[in-house]
């Protein structure tokens, strides 16, 4: 009982500053840095080998199997962080209440995307919900990560560009063709001349298989976009 007190008080007073975002301690420099040092080494970074077309961790350099098998609708796809460990905790609160977070998780996207790429003219947008589920969570997790990203590298957002269509089916427990069929369809473009002749920066919280990601790109291509990045805030590992 007193264990999980805590854990709410910590939680409590984070979202007010001066302490870890993660672990409730005190933190000097806040909010230049969000995370206390034990948090942040516990967070395992995308970094050494990652596949150069959908940006998840690999064991070799080069194109992932995955992507030589499917290759995925968006231009390029990059995540500061894999999805293991405190980061998948830390998202999954993000999901589910703890909103704050998405400043943590957007700084670290815009700094990792500004590390890898030359940032230029891009539209900022983000994978939509549908309104029930909105309605039911209170929030759209990517969105607010999306607004985090935008105002960190100054560029424009529109979160009205995609509306998706109906509700599939969770897609955690699905195999990668599953999840394909999955998400087929459930997208489309609302603002047409909005994306038409633009670079596209897509946002989402994780990128496991691609396939959400690359079903937004291709709706977005055929409405007219020039090239679409797909930026998470985490992927899984590559599967071999």
């Amino acid at each position: 009982m007193m264990k999980r007190f805590g854990e709410k008080l910590r939680t409590f007073f984070a979202r007010f500053g001066h302490t870890c975002d993660s672990c409730g301690v005190e933190v000097f420099n806040y909010p230049e840095q969000r995370l206390c040092a034990d948090c942040e080494k516990a967070l395992i970074k995308n970094s050494e080998h990652v596949c150069p077309k959908c940006g998840r961790k690999t064991r070799a350099s080069g194109v992932c199997l995955a992507c030589k098998q499917n290759l995925p609708n968006f231009t390029m796809s990059f995540s500061p962080f894999t999805y293991e460990g405190l980061t998948a905790s830390l998202i999954n609160r993000l999901k589910n209440g703890d909103r704050y977070l998405s400043n943590f998780f957007g700084e670290e996207m815009a700094n990792y995307l500004r590390s890898e790429i030359q940032i230029n003219d891009l539209l900022v947008t983000c994978v939509p919900l549908t309104e029930e589920k909105i309605v039911a969570r209170g929030y759209n997790q990517s969105e607010e990560l999306a607004k985090v990203v935008a105002d960190k590298l100054g560029l424009e957002c529109d979160f009205d560009v995609l509306h998706k269509t109906r509700e599939n089916v969770q897609q955690k427990n699905l195999s990668g063709k599953e999840r394909v069929e999955n998400v087929s369809g459930a997208y489309r473009v609302h603002k047409r001349k909005t994306v038409k002749d633009r670079d596209i920066l897509l946002i989402d919280d994780i990128m496991t298989t691609g396939a959400t990601g690359s079903e937004c790109a291709r709706v977005l291509k055929n409405a007219g976009a020039r090239a679409v990045i797909f930026l998470t805030a985490s992927s899984l590992k590559e599967r071999l």
